[in-house]
């Protein structure tokens, strides 16, 4: 018997702290039961990527990897999603690779090594300086990372996830990751989207173009809503 979206009510899951000797699994099942696994570290860092080995293999259940019909893979909900909800994108660390070659990679700036923490109170605005911490890219291919797919809100579009620039891992380790979080409730199906920023475009020499259709809905922009 498959679960209707309308009884499977999720419940926003807690930022992992340093303090804790694990931590439990981020990810829910296609049924939308939360996974019980403790994570512990993996490589020595103060806060590992909140998916268990499994759920690193094979991706939250409360998500899914569709067929777009013009833009490869897109990332949906597989039911309703609170906001709040927590996801993490992670790869295996490296060089960046030319923009002339596709890939799904994102900079990566570990956190404190002791805190776990990218927000450093010494430095104004809290982050800690991009330009003394870059470590490369956290590289998605060849694993089971499906955060990867979550396209960019085209121009009458808006993004309904964000990184929190909370980072996973350690200085030149194997494997690091990047919280996410959603910014509304997410129906059932709908597009999971986030902002690449605006260089990104350019400098591949593709044009920004929307992404939702009939059955995989995108979220508009308020002056574009009916």
């Amino acid at each position: 018997t498959k679960t209707s979206s309308a009884i499977i009510k999720v419940i926003p899951q807690k930022r992992a702290k340093v303090s804790e000797d694990s931590i439990q699994c981020w990810a829910h099942s296609q049924t939308g039961k939360r996974c019980e696994a403790k994570i512990h570290s993996r490589e020595g860092e103060p806060i590992p990527i909140p998916y268990c080995d499994r759920h690193l293999k094979c991706g939250d259940g409360a998500l899914k990897v569709v067929n777009h019909p013009f833009f490869g893979k897109a990332l949906v909900a597989r039911y309703d999603l609170p906001a709040k909800y927590r996801m993490a994108y992670w790869g295996i660390r490296g060089k960046c690779a030319s923009c002339s070659v596709e890939d799904r990679a994102i900079s990566y700036y570990p956190p404190n090594p002791v805190t776990g923490s990218n927000i450093d109170p010494t430095i104004a605005g809290g982050r800690t300086l991009k330009r003394h911490n870059y470590n490369g890219v956290l590289n998605p291919g060849n694993t089971g990372d499906i955060i990867q797919y979550a396209a960019c809100p085209g121009p009458n579009e808006k993004q309904n996830m964000r990184s929190t620039f909370q980072y996973f891992g350690l200085r030149n380790g194997i494997m690091g990751g990047l919280e996410f979080v959603t910014l509304q409730p997410i129906p059932k199906n709908t597009q999971l989207l986030h902002w690449y920023g605006s260089g990104w475009w350019e400098e591949r020499g593709i044009k920004r173009q929307d992404v939702g259709t009939k059955r995989y809905p995108a979220p508009l922009r308020e002056s574009k809503q009916k």
